[in-house]
């Protein structure tokens, strides 16, 4: 799987992006979770500047963005949205779905910001999830699922090297005995 690239934007539909972000006053990362937030807020989009970019382009675009510090933070600005792993899914459901991650994670090689933007990634998650449960839940609660699972540091970290990333030595023995 390669990795996705963030859609261009030229300054005006930027501005057009930052101001409609700013105005809904929801932080970036709620809206994996909430889809029809995210399909109104690119539907405005789309409308104002006569793009046709879909919602996980634009959610992409506002996380590389971010990443970069090239991204309006909205601070204590911020609309409060408060839902708890419990209302997202079940204890079981999350042990699941951790394993489910693991697996799909180390099989690509691939992070939990790969998965909020690569759909191949999701798709795969959720079908994986779907036939260890035998019930269906939507890729967005999946991923919102992860990001809190993580963000309490109950998400096992997948130790992926880098391309061209070298192992250290502790020592020059270690280094001899490769």
């Amino acid at each position: 799987m390669e990795n996705k690239k963030s859609i261009r934007l030229n300054p005006a539909d930027r501005e057009v992006l930052v101001t409609l972000y700013l105005d809904r006053r929801l932080a970036i990362d709620p809206y994996e979770k909430r889809p029809k937030d995210l399909k109104d807020l690119t539907d405005a989009f789309n409308a104002l500047t006569e793009r046709s970019d879909p919602p996980e382009d634009i959610l992409h675009y506002m996380r590389t963005q971010r990443k970069s510090v090239k991204w309006p933070r909205l601070g204590s600005t911020a609309r409060k949205v408060s839902e708890s792993l419990e209302e997202i899914m079940s204890l079981d459901d999350s042990k699941v779905l951790e394993a489910c991650y693991l697996k799909i994670g180390k099989t690509h090689k691939k992070g939990n910001d790969s998965f909020a933007h690569e759909p191949e990634l999701m798709r795969e998650l959720e079908k994986e999830f779907l036939n260890a449960t035998g019930h269906y839940v939507h890729r967005s609660q999946l991923l919102a699922a992860l990001t809190k699972l993580r963000k309490a540091g109950n998400l096992e970290t997948l130790k992926l090297e880098k391309p061209g990333q070298r192992e250290v030595f502790g020592d020059m023995d270690e280094a001899a005995n490769m």
